[in-house]
């Protein structure tokens, strides 16, 4: 049985990880954290989670806690402000899958 058009079966699931913007953030703070010149497992100990969490953030694999992206930001040395405007600015910028950067083939 199908479900009607604005059923909430219809309705992709509102978790940040099924949304593309998902991925967004989870670049942004890899490039923040690299820029920090820290690992993985430096900026998890000082945030108390696992290396394997801040990976898995970074690769958009795992739903997102505001207040421990928060302070991962804070611990990369960035203005949370500017960090929300950045996000919002490449948001708005949409996202290009890499397939669409290919060139056609013969």
């Amino acid at each position: 049985m199908v479900s009607p058009p604005n059923s909430p079966k219809s309705k992709p699931k509102p978790t940040s990880v099924h949304r593309p913007e998902h991925r967004v953030v989870a670049q942004l703070l890899r490039e923040l954290r690299l820029a920090a010149g820290l690992t993985q497992l430096q900026a998890a100990t000082a945030v108390g989670i696992t290396q394997a969490g801040v990976s898995e953030m970074e690769n958009a694999a795992r739903g997102l806690d505001l207040l421990v992206v928060r302070d991962l930001v804070n611990l990369y040395g960035a203005d949370w402000p500017a960090v929300i405007v950045e996000l919002d600015r490449r948001i708005a910028a949409g996202l290009t899958p890499a397939k669409a950067l290919m060139k056609p083939r013969p």
